[in-house]
């Protein structure tokens, strides 16, 4: 084949930056060769401002205590990014094509001192044509960064309403930059994504597609469709499509017809596309290759699946379902809420994106939905969803808050902003839903109550200008207006999606449309067990506070703040009521004497509490059809409602998501002092199975055990047993509901055992436990065997070292059993069993052995 003519030069070395007090500060001669820059910092691209003057010491962690304070003055900065390079050797006779992927956010950028392209939304790529405008040597790019806050300050926000801060309304820029409730202030700017130049010949290619028109019992008919920006030479326009899967290949060659390609083929026999729980997430390789006079001149890959996705939002008899059906087959979905994954959005690594989509699928997540007040994820999120076997619901980037959709010029940006979005995610298997924004049509109803001005700004947005894109964009998935979505309320029980804040914020439902928000933060209003009243279709988000754990606390708060009810360890907790969490311990767990029990208690509301609902939510499957925890992630090292923390440290409810997202999921239900057993049933097989039922003491003595022979269809949720208050009582020999628990046990080993506790864990009866530990070091990492003397409550493995994972944690165990866990490290990093410590909540005394193979 004719070697490609097109050469893409990635412009990532060499770039330099400066802090201006405004334009006019700025020398003319920074766009010279000559320029002196020997005082600018060295940067990263991508990148960003924060995390090159963090790198050069300019600043002091801005994590660390309340470090992030002392950086505000950064926001209010005119920042310069500043590069030079050569005119490619290919170039002669040639276009020439800047493209910046991602300007964060009001930019100009110059070549030899002339404006060539500006932005005004983060979230949109630019691209300036230079033919003719480049030197053989010495070619000098700027790029000067405005202060958005000085922007935002002089634009009318006296109409509309915004959740945690105004400054954004105007601004098309990560949401969550301003603060959030889990997360500081911390305004960025920067070159955040890839930036490169492309030497063009007669043509290029972009916005690569690939679509799944149909799946048949032995073939697939898909689509292949790509742009085609042609420079005006006088060349016939072809393309050659191939698609290699593991069986061969299939080779398609097409005119280029209208500035477009286009090509329909059928794939015999296909591999399909599934999520990790329901199959292979089989990936194709695709490849357009362009030819010029048979010449070729471009070419573009990616990783494609064959698959369809629907949402079922009716049943057979008509009656409201939120289900989503790939390739035909319902798939229940488990998983959380995705934030940024780090403050320094521009500097987040491939690898980090690797690590959090691989620790979601270990803990049975198979859905993360991209929340709508962060970004537009980069394209190493998605490859590395599509190719663990994740789906992704996707927001569009607006949150809380009315925007200007009557402005001629942020509606056009907004329009760009759409389309490029769209047509850069769309042919990624993973995206299953678009959705148009996070709960601003919800608190919208909320707040017409006291308004005179009722118009919804943001309605042309969400419900006439993105489904008209999108329908003609891509049409094979579902555009949802917002989320929450459905019903009478937009936050209905009744259809559609909803977000239950009844837990943890107090909200008290159910409502109507226009009707004033009604709160109830009592211990009952906040209590976990509200989760028992929500019969929503759809459970996209909820969420309990919860602790970091105590190493993350130790890294970035000063030793003598290290207390429980210290200004440093309050400064963490971001959330607007942080009351709610004392609130919730004083229900569930008893108050904390000191910040070990903070850690272990606050941890233990969430992990149960999230435990509670979630198994609400499954049980009720096929009326419920899926549910995503708030939150997964956390983008600084925090206090908030995550389920892994900044450092990638699992907490509890971590550990707990695993057993509760198990596929094969045994739990208890209590209605009006009736006790139930359940199993749940996600896989795609009937499943057989023997059930023990039992109740114990909590010194761990045998009260009761029944066993059962069950079967539970494909797919299905089924009662097994049901005790009336009465059996309960004199049959099941619960007398003290304070010193007994039940138990539900599998015959199986790959079915977790669960535990229903009749009474709140602060009114629980425990003995002090002995636990006995034996550890073994071993190629594959360190055995820990734990043994008991009495019942233990919340088994708890820690490790200070980065990385550290166990088989199992924070667990209940029985005396007479041996709980053996393995103790690894994602990087390979030694893990010595000297560093890892076992403990209980009721632990009096720990032995300790170790085994050194």
């Amino acid at each position: 084949m004719i070697p490609i003519k097109t050469n893409a030069v990635e412009l990532d070395r060499d770039w330099k930056i400066q802090g201006f007090d405004g334009r006019e500060s700025i020398p003319e001669a920074v766009h010279g060769t000559s320029f002196d820059d020997a005082e600018w910092l060295a940067a990263a691209v991508p990148g960003d401002v924060h995390s090159t003057l963090l790198a050069h010491g300019r600043i002091e962690d801005p994590y660390y205590s309340t470090n992030d304070q002392a950086c505000l003055w950064i926001e209010r900065k005119t920042w310069v990014y500043r590069t030079l390079f050569d005119r490619p050797d290919a170039a002669e006779n040639a276009g020439l094509l800047l493209e910046l992927d991602g300007l964060d956010t009001l930019a100009e950028v110059f070549v030899n001192g002339e404006s060539v392209a500006v932005s005004d939304n983060m979230f949109v790529p630019v691209s300036a044509e230079l033919s003719g405008k480049l030197k053989e040597r010495g070619n000098v790019l700027v790029v000067r960064f405005d202060p958005v806050v000085e922007y935002a300050a002089l634009q009318d926000v006296s109409r509309f309403w915004s959740k945690v801060n105004y400054e954004r309304i105007w601004l098309r820029k990560c949401a969550c930059n301003f603060s959030w409730d889990w997360s500081p202030r911390i305004v960025t700017a920067g070159i955040w994504k890839e930036a490169r130049l492309k030497v063009i010949h007669a043509a290029r290619l972009a916005h690569l597609n690939f679509k799944t028109l149909s799946i048949g019992p032995d073939r697939a008919e898909v689509e292949v469709e790509a742009e085609v920006r042609h420079r005006g030479a006088d060349a016939r326009l072809t393309a050659e499509t191939i698609l290699r899967g593991r069986d061969g290949e299939v080779r398609c060659e097409t005119d280029v017809t209208d500035g477009k390609i286009g090509v329909r083929f059928a794939v015999e026999q296909p591999s399909l596309w599934w999520t990790f729980d329901h199959g292979e997430p089989f990936l194709y390789d695709l490849t357009v290759n362009l030819m010029a006079d048979g010449e070729l001149v471009d070419t573009l890959s990616e990783e494609v699946g064959i698959r369809t996705i629907e949402v079922q939002l009716r049943s057979e008899n008509g009656s409201p379902r939120f289900h989503f059906v790939l390739n035909g087959r319902p798939v229940y979905a488990k998983g959380a809420n995705w934030i940024p994954a780090h403050n320094f959005i521009g500097a987040i690594p491939d690898e980090r994106y690797e690590d959090l989509v691989t620790l979601s699928r270990e803990a049975n997540m198979n859905m993360l939905r991209v929340w709508g007040g962060g970004v537009y994820e980069k394209a190493a999120f998605y490859r590395a969803c599509s190719r663990q076997g994740l789906l992704v619901w996707q927001d569009f980037m607006f949150s809380c808050s009315e925007v200007p959709d009557y402005d001629e010029a942020f509606m056009a940006s907004v329009r760009a902003e759409i389309a490029a979005n769209v047509k850069a995610l769309r042919r990624h298997p993973c995206i299953a839903i678009w959705a148009g924004n996070n709960e601003s049509q919800a608190i919208h109803s909320e707040k017409m109550h006291y308004r005179s001005d009722t118009r919804f700004y943001g309605a042309k947005i969400f419900h006439e200008l993105m489904p008209e894109l999108l329908e003609k964009l891509d049409p094979t998935r579902l555009y949802w207006p917002s989320s929450p979505w459905g019903g009478n309320d937009p936050n209905s029980f009744d259809e559609g999606d909803t977000h239950n804040w009844a837990v943890w914020a107090g909200d008290v439902y159910p409502r109507h449309y226009g009707e004033a928000s009604k709160m109830d933060v009592s211990p009952y209003g906040i209590s976990y067990r509200r989760f028992a009243e929500d019969t929503s279709k759809f459970s996209s988000e909820f969420g309990i506070h919860g602790s970091t754990v105590k190493e993350t606390l130790r890294r970035n708060i000063p030793e003598g703040e290290l207390y429980y009810g210290s200004f440093e360890v309050d400064y963490r907790n971001k959330d607007y009521e942080p009351e709610k969490a004392t609130i919730t311990m004083a229900g569930y767990s008893g108050l904390p004497r000191d910040l070990d029990e903070y850690v272990d208690f606050s941890m233990l509301c969430q992990a149960e509490g999230l435990k509670f609902g979630v198994e609400h939510f499954r049980r009720r499957k096929p009326e419920n059809g899926g549910s995503l925890i708030w939150q997964l992630n956390d983008c600084w090292p925090g206090i908030s409602w995550s389920l892994i923390d900044y450092y990638l440290f699992p907490k509890a409810s971590y550990y707990y998501a695993r057993r509760f997202y198990h596929p094969l999921l045994l739990s208890f239900k209590e209605d009006e002092g009736r006790i139930s057993v359940w199993m749940t049933n996600d896989s795609n097989e009937a499943y057989d199975d023997t059930i023990a039922v039992g109740v114990r003491s909590c010194f761990g003595q045998s009260i009761y055990e029944q066993s059962f022979e069950v079967r539970v269809a494909a797919n299905a949720s089924v009662k097994i047993v049901e005790y009336a208050p009465a059996e309960i009582e004199w049959r099941l020999g619960v007398i003290d509901k304070r010193s007994r628990f039940m138990f539900a046990r599998s015959a199986r080993e790959d079915v977790y055992d669960n535990h229903f506790f009749f009474a709140e864990h602060k009114d629980l009866r425990f003995s002090p436990c002995r636990l006995q530990v034996t550890k073994e070091e071993g190629p594959e990492g360190v055995r820990v065997t734990i043994e008991t003397d009495t019942f233990a409550r919340f088994v708890k493995l820690e490790c200070p070292i980065d990385h550290t994972m166990f088989s199992d944690n924070y667990f209940n165990l029985l005396p007479g059993e041996r709980r053996t866990v393995l103790a690894t490290n994602r990087k390979g990093t030694r893990v010595p069993a000297s560093d890892i410590a076992v403990s209980a909540l009721n632990a009096k005394q720990t032995q300790r052995q170790e085994v050194r193979a």
